[in-house]
């Protein structure tokens, strides 16, 4: 595959963390390594509502995940966080032989016991994605809730958008099927659509779980809850919590069932 050359840059302003609700929110991730949040965290102008039903629409017409894809369409991006400029330079990626424009992903197998050690290659996020004033935003936000800036100068930020979508009787597949560890000290969660969808269920337990079924597990270690409306969200410590999300199908099966949602992780660039 050809390297392409061309590098976007994103900048962002200062955001305050004095912020009552940045405040609250990182403060329960601090005392219990998981914290939920919603859109009225955000008060959303028209316009950044109007990119939000636009991120809707990108996400159902994403390329299928050709590892393990049972359902899940996925796209990835990663980016060079400068904290001194608040700026994110995105990685251009490689072209494929079908033309598209991929970037590489790897796990460690302690992370991903499905596709540990396998480099991965998914779809790039498109440009118009990446510029979007809303996921930056989105991403600015998820970072001044963790420790991350006051520690480091450069970071790599993750960005997946996965939208599982479930035909009939037949479920979208999470991978991995178990509660686990991604490897990226912090991640946040942030639903863009959710239609026709049962399931899409939220665990949150101690790390000791990791790798363990749900149903494993004593019912006083588990949080649970559901991601229901648009910018529902968590963000997770992963060295002080594991986590799982339940397959999706269909409400009603004569319709598509989708959960679309939007993943931003960190990790200190050594």
């Amino acid at each position: 595959m050809d390297n392409v050359s061309q590098e976007i840059v994103v900048s962002h302003e200062s955001l305050s963390t004095d912020n009552l609700g940045i405040i609250g929110i990182r403060n329960r991730l601090s005392e219990l390594g998981w914290a939920r949040f919603d859109a009225d965290d955000f008060a959303l102008t028209a316009h950044e509502r109007d990119e939000l039903d636009f991120l809707a629409r990108y996400g159902e017409s994403l390329p299928l995940d050709r590892f393990g894809g049972d359902g899940r369409r996925r796209a990835y991006c990663e980016g060079i966080v400068d904290l001194a400029s608040r700026q994110i330079a995105w990685r251009p990626g490689h072209r494929a032989e079908d033309g598209g424009i991929e970037i590489e992903y790897q796990q460690d197998e302690i992370y991903q016991p499905e596709y540990g050690g396998v480099v991965r290659r998914f779809r790039r996020l498109g440009s118009e994605v990446l510029e979007t004033g809303l996921i930056n935003r989105l991403i600015w936000h998820d970072l001044d809730l963790t420790p991350l800036p006051e520690r480091h100068e450069t970071l790599l930020c993750g960005l997946h958008m996965i939208c599982m979508t479930a035909i009939g009787t037949e479920p979208a597949r999470i991978t991995p099927d178990c509660l686990h560890r991604d490897g990226q000290p912090y991640t946040a969660a942030h639903l863009i659509r959710r239609h026709n969808a049962k399931g899409g269920v939220n665990y949150i337990a101690p790390p000791r779980f990791s790798g363990w079924r749900v149903e494993a597990v004593p019912d006083d270690q588990l949080q649970v809850f559901t991601l229901h409306e648009a910018l529902d969200s968590y963000v997770i410590d992963d060295e002080a919590v594991s986590h799982h999300v339940t397959s999706v199908s269909c409400d009603d099966p004569a319709l598509p069932g989708m959960r679309t949602i939007l993943l931003v992780d960190f990790t200190p660039v050594s």
